[in-house]
Formats: C-alpha cells, structure tokens, sequence
C-alpha cells in the first residue's frame, strides 16, 4: 500500500468516526469542568444536572481564589451547532476533524525535510 493510499484511507476513518461520535458518547461527560462543578457541589458527580446558581458561586470562589477570570467564547461550545441538535454536534466534530487534518498537513509541510 502506498504512503498516500495509507493516508488517506486513515483521514476517511477518522471521518467516519467523527460522523459517529456524536451517536455513541455519553450524555454525561466526565470532563474538567464537570469534575470541577462535582467538587464544588454544583452537580452529581454521575448526573448531568447543573446547579446554575451554585456554578455561578463556585466559578466566583475560583475566581476569588486564583485571581484568574480569564474566558472565551469557544467557535463550537459542547461540540455542537446551536440550534441544530446532533446534526450540529456531528458537523461540528467533522469540522474540527478536518481543521486538525489540516493543521497536522500543513506542520508535516512546514517541518519536512528537502530531500522528502
């Protein structure tokens, strides 16, 4: 099999991975931050429910703690589309998908040597 041949077949699989994803992972992420908001009794640390009111106050103590308040939109919260459900969540995954292959394409360029 050829190099490119190889390539290519491992982008369509992370494709079709990606496109699955948002159908079999779980509800109930185990992230940082919902470890973060399990600590700070802002939600269950199996359940999926947030506390707003006691996520507002725990974010404020990390704050008063840290003197850390920095924040950012994120280009795809939750890994999704806003108002499309898991159609968003699936483009939204193939997107990311797509720029990472892009991105790792584009420093394989920049950092190949010469004679390759």
């Amino acid at each position: 099999m050829e190099k490119k041949q190889f390539i290519m077949i491992g982008i369509a699989i992370a494709l079709v991975i990606s496109v699955a994803a948002p159908f079999i992972t779980s509800e109930n992420p185990d992230g940082l931050e919902s470890a973060f908001f399990s600590i700070y009794g802002a939600k269950d640390f199996r359940g999926s429910e947030l506390d707003e009111e006691a996520a507002e106050a725990a974010e404020a103590k990390a704050v008063a703690i840290t003197g850390n308040d920095f924040s950012f939109d994120a280009p795809l919260p939750d890994y999704g589309i806003e108002g499309l459900d898991k159609p968003g969540e699936v483009l939204a995954v193939v997107i990311g998908t797509i720029l990472t292959v892009g991105l790792a394409y584009g420093a394989a360029r920049v950092t190949a040597r010469p004679d390759n």
